[in-house]
């Protein structure tokens, strides 16, 4: 084959070849694959020395773009260009036919194998096994020999002595072939037949005309072919994608003689083809070389003309560019005084807004504190119930929260209008930031979150800094840390201080800020979390504002899953000897305030109906479990990802379910509730701020059963549960109707639920369960949910949702159906009938037919009779 591709080669000039042998070893010929790939080829012709082990490098190369053709061996998948292969089946074919015809029916042979992998082994041993055993011979045994004499000899030496018989030696090729001979001729066996398959002249056909194997067949090659095929792709030229080369006839000693002295005729053309070859790329390199000197002698001299004609055009072009780049210029002057005036109006009206929303805020804060008065008395009021009272500290906390935002509005437009003035006052900061962190000790002991301060002075640090200011930016750092660090985690805070500035930090084992995030934390409105931000994007710019103001700095380093640590530094400055008797500003109720839920008791009671309510916000959860707890049990989760959990365990009546939550929103979780077996049935309330008609859209998408916008109506959500409870009960009765009025479980028990959707699947499934196991009188209810996939309890809750029966009630009621039926339309005696439907006697059998139908089995059939 390599003959003829080098042959081939010659008649086109446009092309190189280079071959490299794999040796039989797949991780050498993975290596030259590579070697191909990544130095420039055009295009990559392989003979897979394994088919399993070859294919993974060849389809990655190929999906990258090069071509590549697979010849001879194939690969597993059509992840390549063209293959040209061999009918290895029929040569096994005719080599069985050959066999046949020498022996005779009733031969028995040996197989010598190629290559475990190789398809053209397993090609080769699928057609001589099948045509063998259709000629009634016999194959005694198929042996690997990886296509080599040396491992084929100690192969055939042991299979010789294990099957003295044998008439016939199989090899897969002509080298395992020789080897076998020699093995044979060694114990006197030269009445074995041995034939072998490639039939190279050096190997096969001189074999066969010397005598030592009695038969070889032709393997196709055509090298031609391949270089035809390689260079038709890369003409983008017409080829055939999946060539079969056909099946040649057999070299014996009939005609091994004339194929040998072909092949030597064959090798003296070649010769003289190689030389006129070589006398030819002579001549042309002679040719080349003279006419190269003539272009280059022309092309001189066009480059002098074209030099000239380049300086004089570059002259004029000069003048043209001058004018154009002046008036360029002049356009360019034009359009930065437009931008100049539209900055201008920007500005203008950036300001007027922010006027105008510094005035609502300053007018909001008079309709605030009269609201805050009375709810702040009705809080501490001792006539309300206990629903009132806790509604009222909603109310509370938030009025508070509002209070604390307006402040911020109004002290950030005084900063941005430079009127924003300091109120320096000498205090030790050491024991003044003891006194502030007290505040947030029992809101770490609730949450068992670990609040460390450490400090490497001992002694009084005195400072002069406006105390209210650094103390809403410690208040902000550390109520930050509490928000984004998670039960059980921790909170140190650090300080130390020389003669020229004061730094003190916030670190916590929080979720941490990406990357993305971190260089805008300190811009105003900016939020990390724009699907559900935790706070205005307010506090942190604030606070930048306040230690700038004291010609400090503020940073932060941070890591997702990691933490945070935000460090600020303040310059030491002094106005007084004396140091300050201070008071905090900030208190422990304001830390409750910001950073701990509303928490309400909620008693359970066996006859109401459940609810969940899955909201990030513990507030919104207090609110809605208030207004609805008298008429349902409640349980909570804060996001999407819990709220399956919670909803897969409990199988509640009815989920309400927020929007937008981190870890996972409602519409992710409702896709996914809806999806769930165990939870498809629960109806779904979706309570979000988003009123938009394509939000709307996007929530039914997702199997949504209704809306309820915030601020919502108390009256209204109520009626909303009702009644969304109510639908899913009318369902459940069909179900129950359905399940009563079906007569027979044989005739068709899937007509017993129409529909393609996800319950009607389900309860199908477990009517076929049921079938199969019915007369199993120890069928369990742990034994069919475990074969639908459930634990018990989800199996029980969601059979009951479904038929209103628990499922223990709904197989005796399957099997009575069954029963009833087979006693009025068959002769079956009652016993049969009580252990074909599973039960346990036909006394219980009879027990049970009476409770359910208020006669026993007897009567109903002697009503038949009269």
């Amino acid at each position: 084959m390599n003959d003829e591709i080098n042959r081939e080669i010659m008649f086109h000039e446009d092309a190189v070849v280079e071959i490299r042998s794999a040796d039989d070893s797949n991780e050498k010929q993975i290596e030259d694959i590579k070697y191909f790939a990544e130095n420039g080829f055009d295009i990559i012709i392989v003979s897979p020395n394994e088919a399993a082990a070859l294919t993974h490098i060849i389809k990655k190369v190929y999906k990258k773009g090069m071509p590549v053709i697979i010849f001879d061996r194939n690969i597993i998948g059509d992840t390549y260009t063209a293959r040209i292969g061999v009918d290895d089946e029929g040569i096994g074919r005719s080599a069985a036919h050959y066999a046949l015809h020498m022996l005779g029916t009733g031969a028995k042979a040996i197989e010598i194998f190629g290559l475990k992998g190789s398809t053209p082994a397993e090609g080769r041993h699928d057609g001589f096994v099948a045509e063998f055993k259709k000629g009634k011979g016999e194959l005694l045994a198929s042996v690997p020999a990886n296509w080599n004499k040396e491992d084929a000899i100690p192969v055939v030496d042991s299979l010789l002595k294990i099957y003295p018989d044998v008439d016939l030696i199989y090899a897969h090729n002509d080298r395992m072939a020789i080897g076998a001979s020699e093995v044979a001729s060694k114990m006197g066996r030269d009445d074995i037949k041995i034939i072998g398959i490639d039939a190279a002249p050096n190997i096969g056909i001189q074999a066969v005309a010397d005598s030592v194997i009695d038969a070889t067949f032709l393997y196709p090659t055509e090298g031609h072919r391949l270089i035809r095929t390689a260079l038709a792709i890369l003409k983008k030229e017409p080829y055939q994608r999946e060539v079969q080369l056909p099946v040649s006839s057999a070299v014996d000693l009939t005609n091994a003689d004339i194929l040998l002295l072909q092949n030597e005729t064959l090798k003296e053309e070649t010769g003289k083809m190689k030389q006129l070859k070589a006398r030819i790329d002579d001549y042309w390199a002679k040719h080349s070389s003279q006419t190269s000197l003539f272009y280059a002698s022309i092309v001189i001299i066009i480059l002098l003309f074209g030099v000239a004609f380049l300086l004089l055009r570059a002259y004029w072009q000069h003048s043209r560019h001058q004018k154009t780049l002046m008036f360029q210029n002049k356009l360019l002057e034009e359009e930065r005084d437009k931008q100049k005036s539209l900055n201008s109006q920007l500005q203008d009206a950036i300001q007027s807004k922010l006027m105008f929303f510094t005035n609502v805020s300053h007018d909001l804060r008079t309709p605030l504190t009269l609201i805050s008065e009375p709810v702040s008395q009705l809080v501490s009021a001792d006539n309300l119930t206990h629903q009132q009272h806790t509604l009222m500290k909603i109310a509370d906390k938030n009025i508070k929260i509002l209070h604390r935002l307006i402040n911020q509005i109004l002290d950030f437009r005084k900063y941005e209008n430079g009127k924003l003035k300091l109120k320096l006052i000498e205090i030790d900061f050491s024991q003044t930031i003891n006194e502030w962190l007290e505040s947030f000790y029992s809101i770490a002991r609730k949450r068992n979150i670990k609040l460390t301060l450490q400090a490497k002075e001992s002694t009084p640090v005195k400072i002069a800094v406006d105390v209210e200011k650094i103390e809403r930016v410690f208040f902000n750092l550390v109520s930050n840390a509490f928000k984004y660090t998670p039960d059980n985690g921790s909170i140190t805070v650090f300080y130390e201080s020389d003669d020229n500035k004061l730094t003190f930090a916030v670190a916590d084992t929080g979720e941490g800020i990406s990357e993305r995030d971190l260089g805008n934390i300190f811009d105003r409105f900016y939020q990390v979390d724009r699907v559900h931000p935790n706070g205005s994007g307010l506090g942190l710019s604030l606070a930048k504002a306040f230690v700038e103001l004291h010609e400090g700095t503020i940073s932060v380093e941070s890591a997702l899953n990691k933490g945070s640590v935000f460090t600020v530094v303040l310059p030491v400055k002094h106005v007084s000897e004396t140091i300050s008797e201070l008071k905090a500003d900030i208190t422990e109720p304001d830390v409750e305030r910001e950073l701990a839920p509303v928490s309400s008791d909620i008693v359970f009671d066996k006859e109401k109906q459940l609810i969940l309510i899955i909201d990030d916000n513990k507030d919104v959860q207090t609110l809605v479990g208030e207004l609805l707890k008298d008429e349902y049990n409640i349980i909570t989760a804060v996001n999407g990802r819990e709220g399956i959990r919670m909803a897969a365990k409990y199988i509640p009546d009815l989920v309400i379910c927020d929007v937008m939550m981190p870890v996972m929103d409602g519409l992710e979780c409702c896709k996914r509730m809806k999806t769930e077996v165990s939870t498809s049935h629960i109806p779904v309330l979706m309570l979000t701020a988003c009123s938009m008609d394509e939000q709307r859209v996007q929530g039914y998408d997702s199997g949504a059963d209704g809306y309820v916008a915030k601020p919502f109506n108390g009256i209204v959500l109520k009626s909303r549960c009702a009644n969304l409870i109510a639908n899913r009960k009318r369902i459940r009765d069909l179900w129950q109707d359905n399940v009563l009025v079906t007569p027979t479980i044989n005739r068709d028990m899937k007509s017993q639920v129409e529909g393609k959707n996800i319950d009607n699947e389900f309860y199908n499934r477990f009517l076929e369960i049921f079938k199969k196991e019915m007369g199993n009188s120890d069928l369990t209810v742990d034994a069919i949910a475990s074969d639908m996939g459930l634990e018990r309890s989800q199996f029980y809750r969601k059979i009951k949702a479904l038929t209103n029966y628990s499922p223990v009630e709904l197989i005796r009621c399957l099997r009575l159906k069954h029963a009833r039926n087979l006693l009025t339309s068959t002769e079956k005696t009652i016993s049969e009938i009580a252990y074909e439907t599973g039960f346990s006697t036909p006394a219980y059998f009879t027990k049970c037919y009476r409770d359910n139908y208020g006669e026993t089995p007897s009567e109903t059939r002697s009503k038949l009779t009269n």
